[in-house]
């Protein structure tokens, strides 16, 4: 959990602390509305969701390793055959175009 919180740090906008709540805790926002959700917790259920490519020329497939959000604009611009963008980090997810 210590990679995580330092991957979601920068010296400049972060603060001086960061909180991590328990597992399915969640706060309350002054409203009383309940907060269903929080952006950056580290656990499973916020961490892991599906992603779905569907267009002409994608088949039903699924991809058996862990992928990152950087990698859909890669993809995204591989599968409309232009230039990824310029500050694209990600890679081409190659098992989104294979049968």
């Amino acid at each position: 959990m210590n990679q995580m919180v330092k991957n979601n740090f920068h010296p400049l906008r972060s603060g001086d602390f960061y909180v991590v709540f328990k597992p399915n805790w969640f706060i309350n926002d002054f409203d009383g509305l309940t907060v269903a959700s929080t952006h950056g917790s580290p656990w499973r259920y916020d961490t892991y969701v599906p992603v779905v490519f569907a267009g002409a020329g994608i088949e039903d497939n699924n991809i058996h390793r862990r992928i990152h959000t950087v990698d859909i604009a890669p993809t995204l611009s591989a599968y409309l055959g232009i230039k990824p963008p310029s500050g694209s980090v990600g890679e081409v997810l190659f098992e989104v175009f294979e049968d």
